[in-house]
C-alpha cells in the first residue's frame, strides 16, 4: 500500500466534480496536493483552499506544465474539455482539440521529469479496440470520446519511449453530490432536476428498458487508489458489477425526490444502446465494497440540496 504522506501530487482538473473528491481524499491521506487553475475559482475545494498549492495558468502551455511538474511525485490528469453529449457532437473539433492539447503539453513537459508516474483519466465509452479514424468518420462524432482515445495513445507511446509508470483508468458514468445539476447535465443529476420541476410526470427518453451502469464518485476515487496500491498499469476499467435499467433508475430517483410522481417514457426520443458491454475488472477490485445505487442516489440528492440551501443562506 502506498503511503501518500508528504507525497507531492498534481491533480489537474482538481476543482472539478471528480478531481475535487480525489484531491480531498489525497489530502486526508497526508499528500501535498498541487492543483492548476485558470482563474481564482476554487469551487468545491474552497474550504480547503489554504491546504492546496494553487498554480494559475493554461494547461495547453508546455512551459506552464513544466513548472507544474517541479517536485511532483505523481501526476493525476483529470482536466478535460467537456459538457454534454449534444455539445460534444456539435463542437466535436473544439472539444477534441482542447483535450488533446492539454495531454500534449503535459507529455512535452514530462520529458524533463521522466520518472514521475502518471494516472490518466479516460472513459469507458472509448471502444476496447480503438480505431480513431472510424470514430472520427462516424455519423455523429463525439469529440470528447475521440479526444480521450487519442490521448490514451499519446500517453501509451510516451510511456513506452521514456519508461515512466502509466495507469489509464476508464470509469463508467460517475455521479455524486458535486456534479452539475441542470436539465442538460448527465443522466442522474438531469433526472433529479426534472423530477423536481415536473408538473405532471417525469418524462424519460426512450423505452426505459435500456441498461446502464453508474459509479458513485467516492467509489471511483477509492477504487482508483486500490488500483495504484496494487501496482496496476495499462488500461483498467472501474465499474460496479450490477447494471440497472433506466426505468429502475428513474423509479429510484422519483422515490427520493417526489415519491408520488408518475413516470412516462417518450419512445420517440433516442435511448442509445439497450445493453451494457461486459468489461474486465482488475483482480484487486473483485471484493470492492461498492455503494448501492439506492444509497448513492440518496447521498447525491441530499448533498445537492444541502449545497443549494447553503448558497441561498
Amino acid at each position: 500500500m502506498i503511503n501518500w504522506k508528504n507525497k507531492n501530487v498534481l491533480v489537474t482538473g482538481g476543482t472539478g466534480f471528480i478531481g475535487s473528491v480525489l484531491a480531498e481524499e489525497l489530502l486526508k491521506r497526508g499528500a501535498k496536493v498541487r492543483v492548476p487553475i485558470r482563474a481564482a475559482n476554487y469551487r468545491a475545494l474552497s474550504t480547503l483552499r489554504s491546504k492546496i498549492d494553487w498554480v494559475e495558468g493554461d494547461l495547453r502551455s508546455a512551459d506552464y506544465c513544466t513548472s507544474l511538474l517541479q517536485g511532483i511525485d505523481h501526476i493525476f490528469h483529470l482536466a478535460a474539455h467537456r459538457r454534454n453529449v449534444q455539445f460534444h457532437h456539435e463542437h466535436c473539433a473544439d472539444v477534441f482539440t482542447g483535450n488533446v492539447e492539454m495531454s500534449l503539453a503535459l507529455i512535452r513537459a514530462h520529458k524533463e521529469y521522466r520518472h514521475i508516474p502518471v494516472t490518466f483519466f479516460s472513459s469507458a465509452n472509448v471502444p476496447p479496440k480503438i480505431d480513431v479514424i472510424e470514430l472520427a468518420q462516424a455519423d455523429t462524432t463525439d469529440g470528447y470520446i475521440l479526444g480521450k482515445a487519442v490521448c490514451e495513445t499519446l500517453w501509451i507511446t510516451a510511456s513506452r519511449q521514456w519508461g515512466f509508470p502509466l495507469l489509464i483508468v476508464r470509469p463508467v458514468g460517475s455521479y455524486g453530490e458535486r456534479d452539475t445539476f441542470t436539465e442538460e447535465s448527465n443522466v442522474i443529476p438531469s433526472l433529479m432536476v426534472k423530477a423536481e420541476k415536473a408538473k405532471e410526470s417525469l418524462v424519460v427518453w426512450g423505452s426505459g428498458k435500456q441498461e446502464r451502469v453508474f459509479l458513485y464518485v467516492h467509489d471511483l476515487v477509492a477504487a482508483l487508489l486500490e488500483l495504484i496500491d496494487a501496482d496496476a498499469s495499462g488500461i483498467q476499467y472501474i465499474l460496479p458489477p450490477d447494471a440497472t435499467t433506466v426505468k429502475e433508475l428513474a423509479t429510484l430517483i422519483c422515490n427520493i425526490v417526489r415519491p408520488e410522481l408518475p413516470i412516462t417514457f417518450d419512445k420517440s426520443k433516442p435511448e442509445g444502446s439497450r445493453s451494457v458491454a461486459t468489461l474486465p475488472l482488475h483482480p484487486c477490485l473483485k471484493d470492492f465494497p461498492w455503494t448501492s445505487l439506492k444509497d448513492g442516489l440518496y447521498n447525491t440528492y441530499e448533498g445537492w440540496k444541502a449545497k443549494a440551501k447553503t448558497r441561498r443562506g
